[in-house]
């Protein structure tokens, strides 16, 4: 009975203060012939008690054009120029990639992985896709002054990397 009564006077307490946070995807994808794509999002809770996405990945092939890069979207706020990015798994770094952030007029600030020292963001969606498949999609990254986690759904990665395989031709 005790328990009981702790467990109804919790429930009512949650329910008086409104806290109800609108729980969204941290995945999804967008795969066809043309086009394979996986986004993930890193949430932060806003003022509302709603996640929003602070950080959004998106890993895309053009199959028509054969093209295979990896965009990164966040808001207006961050600051644009080149910044080194840490892929972590399990609290150890694995690979680092680069960014230059641009103003996308003024909603959000934009960029495209390469290697550390690298041009080619062929070359980067190579390795992050590997990275991705080896961690099932739950990995960390750093930034200069942030960490964003990611966990992403093993069946959106799967269905990501099979489109990928059966669309994308180098």
């Amino acid at each position: 009975m005790k328990h009981l009564t702790f467990s109804f006077l919790l429930f009512s307490i949650l329910a008086s203060t409104g806290v109800s946070a609108k729980i969204q995807p941290t995945s999804g994808t967008l795969n066809n012939e043309g086009m394979c794509r996986l986004d993930m999002y890193h949430l932060t809770k806003s003022q509302q008690n709603t996640f929003i996405p602070d950080l959004q990945i998106a890993v895309i092939t053009n199959n028509t054009m054969r093209h295979r890069y990896v965009d990164l979207k966040t808001d207006i706020e961050h600051p644009t120029g080149f910044e080194n990015i840490h892929y972590y798994r399990s609290g150890s770094p694995v690979e680092v990639f680069t960014t230059n952030w641009r103003n996308n007029g003024n909603k959000h600030t934009v960029g495209r992985f390469v290697m550390l020292g690298g041009t080619s963001d062929k070359q980067a969606f190579d390795v992050f896709a590997a990275l991705i498949k080896e961690d099932n999609g739950h990995f960390e990254l750093r930034g200069n002054e942030k960490k964003y986690r990611f966990n992403a759904s093993e069946k959106d990665v799967t269905d990501f990397l099979a489109c990928v395989k059966s669309n994308y031709r180098p």
